[in-house]
């Protein structure tokens, strides 16, 4: 047994599942006013990639914090071994924390973290004075989606398969971008699920939502963004489409503009009143 686990390509790719790029892991945490901003990242991501949305709150006056999602920021094995339970749990507890004195938070989320927003929107309504739905999986491009319906339908072994770069076309930005150098597939179908469910959730939300999406996204397809808009209810918020962007559109190329569209809604929301309203025990 051990001979054969030292020879497993599967085992070899989990050990090569380190973090690539620069910077760090750690949660961020910003000082401010309410209503505070809840920054959720993606999946094999970090706070790194949250830091503009909390620039924009900065600009607002707002406080904010961007936690780590468990199985994230250490090993791509640790990932393998988390799920939607796991994330859903930690990004909750982290709303219930921002929201402790009695004010509801913005909570924006990036890929993955846009639909655990959209569940804590669902589920705790009270809590969450606006959304901010950015490259949302509600719908995973091809050929990602076939392959974990394949692996859901087959029951397949996991497997984490090499990572060639992150879908960001601004080029440092790619070079230096913080992420796992491998995706665990039985991790990434809690994602393909959970984007499914996100669907059916999006009718019951009022809360004001914004929705940004890169024109050139290769992991979530550009259509989210006009999809997404038409399931929420009326009056359908427009989305913003960033022309020269890919997937994670907080460190590509139009991130000056999204920072700045950001930080409207940051103060729409703040002057709407909405956060005043008390939230649940």
């Amino acid at each position: 047994m051990g001979s054969s686990a030292a020879t497993s390509p599967i085992v070899s790719l989990r050990r090569r599942g380190r973090l690539v790029g620069s910077g760090d892991a750690t949660p961020r945490w910003l000082p401010g006013s309410a209503p505070r901003v809840l920054a959720l990242h993606g999946f094999g991501g970090t706070p790194r990639e949250m830091e503009l949305v909390l620039d924009a709150a900065a600009a607002t006056g707002l406080g904010g914090a961007a936690p780590l999602l468990p199985g994230h920021g250490t090993v791509a094995s640790e990932l393998a071994a988390t799920g939607w339970s796991d994330w859903y749990g930690a990004a909750e507890s982290a709303l219930l924390e921002l929201t402790e004195n009695g004010t509801a938070a913005i909570v924006v989320g990036l890929s993955l973290g846009s639909l655990l927003a959209s569940h804590l929107a669902a589920f705790l309504p009270r809590r969450v004075a606006g959304l901010g739905l950015l490259g949302n999986a509600c719908w995973l491009a091809r050929p990602t989606d076939l392959v974990l319906r394949a692996v859901s339908s087959f029951r397949l072994p996991d497997v984490s398969i090499p990572k060639f770069g992150s879908d960001i076309a601004d080029d440092d930005a790619r070079r230096d971008h913080l992420t796992y150098d491998v995706q665990p597939w039985h991790a990434a179908l809690h994602v393909h699920r959970a984007g499914v469910r996100t669907r059916a959730l999006l009718p019951r939300l009022r809360m004001p939502v914004f929705i940004a999406h890169g024109a050139r996204d290769r992991v979530c397809p550009p259509a989210n963004a006009r999809r997404v808009a038409r399931l929420l209810p009326p009056p359908h918020p427009t989305p913003l489409m960033l022309p020269r962007s890919r997937h994670v559109i907080t460190r590509d190329l139009d991130r000056a503009q999204l920072r700045g569209r950001l930080a409207e809604f940051f103060n729409r929301v703040a002057r709407a009143g909405s956060a005043a309203q008390p939230v649940e025990p």
